[in-house]
């Protein structure tokens, strides 16, 4: 198995190809974060990289809580993508191995555990999903975490019981639907364990020592990261997903062709033929899955079995058998979505369900099942010979099996494919015909299972062949290089950027957004340590996302959207973010959906990339010499950013506690302030003529040390005034002055604040989201106990 394994990671190696997409967009620019805030002595806890801010301890794809890469990043602060590849690649071979280990304690020859961890690791949606890195990495933790369970149980082992607790919280702390739904399965095979002994309640009453200490453990271990994921979910911009969008990624049934048949819909054709499969492009509005979530071949052999063996010859009723056939029939209605009525009612019912956008995500577990099935079916082969067929089975099923293939060749012809899907058809057959003379020819036990050892033999390399480093989960590894060792246009405009960054010094910390230079470029700042308004993340802080609009993905211009709140660059709010880079693939005045832009200085120009300096970039921290009152939510539901007089004025949210004696706007200001369809601003106190001149300067304010989950500022003021850090408020960011804690203000709709007093003052905020304050105010929200 392990050998199966390595020849199929050597497809990647060999070829120099990398699991592309979401994995190097998004998860390997994690994983460097990660690294080099822990070699830097910050923590990886917020990323300022990210969204001008980015809360990573609460976000599930973070791999904050992924122990493997964090022991990695530990000692490794540049990780390599080959590096990141192998670590996903390796939960796999964990998952496989364990699979190997409980195929021997349910006494399956090798043949079948072969198969079965080939299978799991290669099989179906599994290679077609590679690229996300948190599915996979929680996937291939299953069969362990399986195999502990029954060994706690079995042996009532403390040990056996603690290891499956933390590998069940790392499953589930993926935090997402198919973590879920793994979690969901481990649940009920702990049931079935204790159902199927002929006395379960003293079995149960015997384990309970060992379900305690698991539940416990469990509950201990994830409710903090839970917490913080609650916390982020109710400040984020996570819209609530209606069962009518949700069902446009059901499993179109058409693609159970591709069972039998790995190309008959052209998933395996390089990404420049394109596939003709369902998906957006061959039914628009209808179906938003493509090939990756598509795909279920999990070889031929595989294929042979369940609906021979298995289907027809009734073994997947057998004991032992049905537990997980009854899985692969619940993943697969799940998966279908609209065409049967199992997801809809799982999605109004069910806890979690609606939460997640994918019913074809079920997929999963389906290839789960059918690893576990096809080692129980290999076993029955060896031991038993060729099964009994049941006729009234048998014949509807060979018809079902010609009928969707007939079916797929005719859908591959509204695209013009429908010789190529015939001829994918025609070159599987003899693979079908000689597998099943091969297992119809041995008439002993030994025979059959050297018989079942070549099948197994030829359909793990089949797997290695078809599904490791295809076109489904591979691209060349030169197209990501520049986030290791970045050449040509991407190395100039590295240097030009680090140049101009070095020229304004370590305080001022100018922000850059980069839009349209394609996938690998949407979360390159926090490789390079660029402090971008923008990158690449479903989850973002809530109020950032209504007001800036930054776009989820911003590898295309047409995604950078510009709302009123922020209607160009050079606005009120793109100043206070302290936007002062912006690199595009288009000269600024071919920018789509830019209404307006002022005089910007053209750093460079083309013919690939384009790079701009804006004028009158607010600085990151400013003293206030007009402070105003009013409803911050308000202005963020309006979709609207107030008006205010520069850096020189700030509003401060009426829910935060301001003291008594704090100068604010008089009445004047207040009057010309231009009432929004949010809030009004309000003064709270009226100052003389002589101090409201004082007010005008109030002082100066510069950060001395700066890390990401910690900005210490100097300030020399005046006057008792407010320090504004022009950084996302979010909870658990904590200030002190001086050394005392002061409450945090939540300063112009989005950013932090403190009041300072009078003279000299050393001022410093400090993210601490593990502190007790802040996880009682995350359950509180969780109870809906907060205000």
């Amino acid at each position: 198995m392990t050998a199966v394994w390595t020849a199929a990671w050597m497809q990647w190696w060999l070829y120099d190809l990398v699991v592309p997409w979401d994995s190097k967009n998004q998860f390997y620019a994690f994983f460097r974060f990660l690294a080099s805030a822990l070699h830097s002595g910050a923590t990886p806890f917020w990323n300022a990289y990210h969204y001008a801010g980015h809360p990573s301890i609460a976000d599930p794809q973070s791999l904050i809580f992924q122990p493997p890469f964090l022991i990695w990043a530990w000692f490794d602060a540049e990780p390599s993508m080959f590096a990141f590849d192998f670590i996903v690649f390796a939960h796999l071979l964990v998952g496989g191995l364990a699979l190997v280990f409980h195929g021997r304690r349910l006494g399956w020859p090798p043949a079948a555990s072969v198969l079965a961890a080939s299978i799991f690791m290669l099989g179906g949606v599994v290679s077609g999903r590679m690229n996300h890195v948190g599915i996979i990495t929680a996937f291939g933790l299953f069969p362990l975490a399986l195999l502990l369970l029954d060994i706690a149980f079995d042996r009532r082992s403390i040990m056996a019981a603690v290891g499956f607790t933390v590998v069940a919280v790392i499953i589930a702390l993926g935090r997402t639907q198919t973590p879920m739904l793994l979690c969901v399965i481990i649940a009920v095979m702990a049931a079935r364990q204790v159902a199927i002994q002929p006395q379960p309640g003293r079995y149960f009453l015997s384990r309970l020592p060992i379900v305690l200490l698991m539940a416990l453990l469990g509950a201990a271990l994830m409710a903090v990261p839970l917490l913080l994921t609650a916390q982020f979910a109710a400040f984020s911009n996570r819209p609530a997903i209606d069962l009518a969008y949700a069902l446009t990624s059901s499993w179109y049934p058409v693609n159970f062709a591709n069972f039998i048949a790995p190309d008959v819909l052209g998933s395996l054709q390089p990404s420049a033929i394109g596939d003709w499969g369902p998906s957006h492009g061959t039914r628009p509005g209808i179906d938003s899955t493509d090939r990756a979530f598509n795909y279920l071949f999990a070889g031929s052999l595989t294929a042979l079995l369940v609906l021979w063996h298995g289907i027809a010859g009734g073994r997947l009723v057998a004991s032992g058998r049905r537990i997980f056939a009854t899985i692969a029939l619940l993943g697969l209605c799940y998966a279908l979505g609209r065409y049967t009525p199992l997801f809809p009612l799982l999605f109004q019912y069910a806890p979690g369900v609606s939460q997640f956008r994918r019913p074809v995500g079920g997929l999963f577990i389906v290839v789960l099942a059918l690893a576990y099935l096809a080692g129980f079916l290999v076993a029955d082969y060896v031991r038993n010979g060729l099964p009994r067929l049941n006729r009234l089975v048998a014949v509807p099923l060979a018809l079902a099996v010609v009928g969707v293939l007939a079916w797929a060749v005719h859908f591959s012809t509204f695209s013009g494919k429908g010789w190529d899907s015939a001829l994918a058809i025609a070159k599987v057959a003899p693979i079908y015909v000689a597998l099943a003379a091969l297992l119809a020819w041995p008439r002993t036990p030994r025979l059959r299972l050297a018989a079942a050892s070549l099948a197994v033999a030829f359909t793990s390399g089949e797997l290695v062949m078809r599904n490791a480093g295809s076109s489904l989960n591979a691209e060349p590894r030169a197209y990501y290089a520049f986030l290791e060792k970045p050449a040509g246009r991407d190395a100039q405009i590295i240097a030009t950027l680090t140049r101009e960054m070095k020229r304004h010094g370590a305080a001022a910390r100018p922000r850059v957004e980069i839009v349209g230079l394609g996938g690998p470029w949407q979360n390159a700042a926090m490789v390079y340590g660029l402090e971008a308004t923008n990158g690449y993340n479903p989850l973002r802080i809530g109020s950032y996302d209504r007001l800036v609009a930054p776009g989820e993905s911003p590898y295309t211009v047409f995604h950078r959207r510009f709302p009123t709140s922020f209607p160009g660059y050079s606005c009120d709010l793109g100043k206070l973010l302290g936007i002062e880079y912006i690199v595009l693939d288009r000269p600024i005045e071919l920018m789509p959906h830019l209404a307006q832009w002022s005089t910007v200085d053209t750093i460079m120009a083309g013919p690939t990339a384009w790079i701009y300096r804006l004028p009158d970039a607010a600085p990151r921290v400013a003293l206030a010499s007009v402070v105003r009152v009013a409803d911050a939510d308000a202005f963020v539901d309006a979709g609207q950013f107030p008006r205010l007089n520069g850096t020189s004025e700030v509003m401060i949210d009426d829910d935060d506690d301001l003291s008594p004696a704090r100068a604010t706007a008089s009445a004047a200001a207040s009057a010309g302030a231009s009432p929004t369809p949010a809030a009004t601003a309000r003064p709270t106190n009226v100052l003389a003529p002589a101090v409201q001149s004082l007010l005008r300067s109030p002082g100066r304010a510069e950060i001395t040390a700066w890390r990401p989950d910690r900005v210490e500022i100097a300030v020399d003021a005046r006057v008792s005034t407010v320090l504004t850090l022009h950084e996302p408020w979010y909870p658990g960011w904590e200030v002190e002055v001086n050394g005392e804690r002061k409450p945090l203000l939540r300063a112009d709709i989005l950013f932090r604040g403190v009041e300072v007093p009078a003279g000299t003052s050393r001022v410093v905020f400090t993210y601490r989201p593990l502190s007790l304050e802040n996880l009682t105010a995350a359950l509180n929200g969780v109870l809906g106990r907060d205000e």
